[in-house]
């Protein structure tokens, strides 16, 4: 991208706060897992060290467990534009004793648009003692409640949540 994607501007806005203004609709506090606060600078919000550095986004996902001081996280990309209050706030009331909470796109699961209870925290610690990184297989070892489109589209019928920004060319999509 040629920049880091949360400084990039969307809206006159870096992209990691649109992110957090979106989140902050359903949840306090918002933290941003930098993975090393201070890294794009001071944006205002709280910043996470990873768990573990190097191991990427199950390491900011054990960070924000950790930190939080509510049972359940909504946890959102740092490059997901429009990420979406609405679904979250969906997942978290369908929340009964799953580890995880997880839309379903046509893409597959959206484990970076997603709520997660605190007792998914010793399952991702173990992960990442054992040098397993991938989210998507550390589901396998959670209890995951599915959502699919005919549940989130009542939230987001444009599904447009789980759009996220890899490239240049996805910036000028969006513009």
């Amino acid at each position: 991208m040629g920049t880091p994607k949360a400084l990039i501007e969307v809206e006159g806005r870096p992209l990691a706060l649109r992110v957090a203004e979106r989140v902050s609709l359903v949840a306090h506090p918002v933290f941003l897992a930098t993975g090393t606060p201070g890294r794009y600078g001071d944006l205002g919000l709280p910043e996470l060290e990873d768990a573990q550095p190097g191991a990427g986004p199950l390491a900011a996902l054990a960070a924000g467990l950790e930190a939080s001081p509510h049972s359940l996280q909504a946890v959102v990309a740092g490059d997901m534009p429009f990420a979406s209050a609405e679904v979250l706030r969906l997942l978290a009331t369908l929340h009964i004793a799953e580890d995880a909470i997880v839309p379903v796109t046509e893409v597959g699961l959206e484990p970076l648009h997603a709520v997660y209870s605190r007792r998914a925290l010793p399952a991702i610690r173990a992960a990442l003692d054992e040098g397993m990184f991938a989210l998507r297989l550390v589901l396998r070892r959670l209890r995951v409640r599915e959502v699919g489109p005919e549940e989130w589209r009542a939230a987001d019928p444009t599904g447009r949540f789980a759009l996220n920004l890899n490239s240049p060319e996805d910036l000028a999509r969006l513009m």
